[in-house]
């Protein structure tokens, strides 16, 4: 075994004697409780947008799949919660191609290669279609403050091919690196119209408290991985308090849409990787992706579109294509993310169309 699997190896082991033995929640427990933004105070809640969002998934979702036999269920893929109004239908919104999108990374994102990418395998067919959509790679092991830089400098440094009106697309850790962008650089935010956070770290995770040293251990010994130093602040900044205490003190910009989409599932739709750390989240919230609880991914204030049934990984990315092992999961049928990308893109399309500010 090599070093590094060595060091992969104990840290999964260390965070699996962490976990303990936890009560494995059921699809029926899950669907049976509050949904977690419940559990928000007012001033933190959210737009309930889940009817609408889950109107214009299933409808991408049918036109991606016309050839599939069978088609695939859309139900499968979000949970319906108590509280979500159905919605009277309505068409999908038509595509708005002037906004230039860009897709942030997450957290040790620079430690592997393209599947590390949100939506890497999604973005080339909507990019035939006309949309314009380019990657933020931000250093993997910094913290916010230092990412929030790099996000200015792209901006700053767009090419002409890329002005226009900017739709920030935040992944995990990329979605708090992007709020601290937003406060940081005013100048360069006045030209973001939408903010959308999928799986965001925007409350922190109890596992930077707990587990810390397994915590970075676990995602920076990945086989094969190289993993730039950055700043070292990646943990620290992913701390509840440090996150919820920055939140506090800082308001967001008021003219900007934002959104958000949160995941948690069941075991089978775990990857092998993320069993140690789903269970020990478990000792918190049943309502977890296996890095996050589903209530920290939620930005206060925003128009909530969607609860994923998926694991942290396989809301954006395709690690299982690369990484057969880590993201092996007891059911393999991967999540659609063309049709959850292109779905969000008309989602906030829709919203802009209508005037919405908040």
């Amino acid at each position: 075994m090599t070093r590094g699997r060595a060091g992969f190896a104990a840290a999964l082991l260390g965070s699996a004697l962490l976990a303990g033995c936890a009560s494995l929640p059921t699809r029926t427990d899950l669907l049976a409780g509050p949904a977690p933004h419940e559990a928000m105070r007012d001033e933190e809640g959210v737009v309930d947008g889940r009817a609408r969002f889950r109107e214009i998934f299933c409808g991408v979702l049918r036109a991606q799949s016309a050839d599939t036999m069978p088609s695939p269920d859309c139900a499968e893929w979000l949970w319906r919660l108590d509280g979500e109004t159905p919605a009277a239908p309505r068409p999908l919104p038509p595509a708005d191609l002037r906004p230039q999108v860009y897709l942030v990374t997450g957290a040790f994102s620079d430690c592997l290669g393209d599947e590390a990418k949100p939506f890497h395998g999604a973005v080339p067919a909507l990019e035939a279609s006309g949309y314009r959509i380019a990657t933020i790679v931000v250093s993997g092991r910094s913290g916010s403050a230092h990412n929030a830089g790099q996000i200015a400098e792209r901006l700053a440094s767009a090419p002409p091919e890329e002005e226009g009106p900017v739709v920030l697309i935040g992944y995990s850790k990329g979605a708090t690196d992007i709020l601290e962008f937003l406060v940081r650089y005013p100048d360069l935010a006045a030209r973001v119209d939408s903010v959308v956070s999928i799986a965001g770290a925007i409350g922190g995770s109890p596992l930077a408290d707990e587990v810390d040293a397994f915590y970075d251990l676990l995602l920076s010994r990945i086989p094969e991985a190289d993993c730039p130093p950055g700043d070292g602040g990646v943990v620290d900044s992913l701390r509840v308090e440090t996150r919820r205490d920055w939140l506090a003190q800082h308001a967001l910009p008021g003219t900007i849409r934002y959104f958000s989409i949160a995941a948690f599932t069941t075991r089978p739709r775990v990857a092998a990787a993320l069993v140690p750390t789903w269970e020990q989240l478990l000792r918190h919230d049943r309502y977890n992706d296996g890095q996050l609880l589903a209530r920290d991914a939620l930005i206060p204030g925003s128009t909530l579109l969607a609860y994923l049934d998926a694991d942290h990984w396989a809301a954006t990315l395709d690690v299982e294509s690369a990484h057969h092992r880590l993201a092996a999961r007891q059911d393999p049928v991967p999540f659609p993310r063309a049709a959850l990308l292109e779905a969000v893109l008309l989602q906030v399309a829709e919203e802009r169309s209508a005037g919405h500010t908040g």
